[in-house]
């Protein structure tokens, strides 16, 4: 039933009801995750081990939850994730964050956060036994950016890390991917797509850069330039670079696409969930 928990969420986030409760359960999430990040690590191991003991409990906690529906407190057990859902996953966060970010070219910011506050953690949330996937996801996403931001003490912080966020966000990303495709320009992001075959890196920051180049692409090429301009003949990346060309508006062609991206997703959820009481 995880599409009655989206339907709520996005209910109670334009009532805007959220707001105090979403602040303290990140409080929350940002201190645990110090407990476990707050040391000085020497070795690549001793970060590893960390982030596996900072999953234990929840781990515990997940098996615990699993027993209700064996006891027939089906209904419990829906509440409890629903619950826990609600707190973890920022569906429409991201629009706002559109509407204040540079109306010229520097969108990539409400970019990620879609994919990481919406889409991701819903993706987890999914995938994996109840809430294990969704608070999961909060808590290595949140010690990761912690040790990220301290890159400059050491290589090892920058280096693991980023090979941690990019294995959490390499399947999210590519399945956010193909919605966005959809979405848009299907042939233009499939090309581009299938171009990185053999160029995959494993740093999170490529995962990043491909996202915003996928949405750059599905929105289509004449959204980029205003007149003048040969789309038959200058591919996307002329038309980015070239001067005095950029639409200020690319932001509302993305913002529209990935709201058409979102609807597909949950459409998809909503059939499966469907489906499986069948």
């Amino acid at each position: 039933m995880s599409f009655l928990a989206i339907l709520l969420t996005i209910f109670l986030e334009r009532q805007k009801v959220l707001g105090g409760v979403r602040v303290w359960f990140n409080s929350k999430i940002d201190q645990y995750a110090n407990l476990f990040v707050n040391r000085d690590f020497q070795t690549v191991r001793e970060i590893r081990l960390h982030f596996i003991f900072a999953l234990i409990p929840f781990l515990l906690i997940t098996l615990a939850l699993m027993i209700l529906p064996y006891s027939r407190h089906h209904i419990s057990y829906f509440l409890i994730n629903c619950f826990f859902f609600i707190l973890c996953c920022d569906i429409l966060g991201w629009k706002e964050e559109a509407k204040t970010t540079n109306r010229g070219n520097e969108f990539q910011q409400f970019v990620q956060t879609y994919a990481t506050k919406f889409f991701a953690t819903t993706f987890w949330f999914i995938v994996l036994p109840s809430v294990l996937g969704a608070i999961c996801y909060l808590v290595l996403t949140a010690m990761g950016n912690k040790l990220r931001a301290r890159g400059e003490e050491s290589v090892v912080y920058s280096v693991v890390v980023d090979k941690m966020l990019f294995w959490i966000n390499i399947v999210p990303y590519t399945v956010l991917a193909i919605f966005i495709a959809a979405a848009g320009d299907f042939e233009e992001v499939m090309r581009y797509m299938l171009e990185q075959r053999g160029k995959v890196k494993l740093s999170f920051f490529y995962l990043e850069t491909v996202l915003n180049e996928v949405t750059f692409r599905a929105i289509g090429k004449d959204k980029f330039a205003k007149a003048n301009v040969n789309f038959e003949d200058d591919g996307i990346e002329d038309i980015r670079k070239s001067d005095n060309l950029f639409d200020p508006k690319v932001v509302d062609y993305v913002v529209a696409l990935l709201y058409r991206a979102g609807l597909f997703f949950i459409t998809a959820i909503t059939v499966i969930s469907v489906l499986n009481l069948f």
